[in-house]
């Protein structure tokens, strides 16, 4: 009876919990992904970065526009695109702020 009272617990009570706490989890890895991205943008270095992402999906062959309510559920981190753009406002911000300074 207590296993089978585990297996309904897991089943029915802690699936649920489980789902969101993966999400939130996604969520948090793909946020650090970004911050990273950044800092690196920040240390001068987001070109080569960029250029290693492509290099790095072009080899893996990875899917590089998917559906972005599955890759926000699924991927740990963001779609390539989503990294581009992101490094290419951040070097944008960065030359925009040393052009002011000048």
């Amino acid at each position: 009876p207590v296993f089978i009272g585990l297996i309904l617990f897991a089943q029915t009570f802690w699936s649920p919990v489980e789902k969101l706490l993966s999400l939130l989890m996604t969520f948090n890895s793909r946020t650090n992904e970004f911050a990273a991205d950044a800092f690196a943008v920040s240390l001068g270095r987001g070109e080569p970065l960029a250029s290693g992402l492509i290099k790095i999906s072009v080899e893996n062959l990875s899917n590089m526009v998917p559906d972005p309510l599955y890759s926000l559920y699924h991927y740990s981190h963001p779609p390539l695109l989503e990294r581009l753009r992101a490094i290419e406002r951040a070097v944008a911000a960065q030359g925009g702020g040393q052009k002011k300074r000048n």
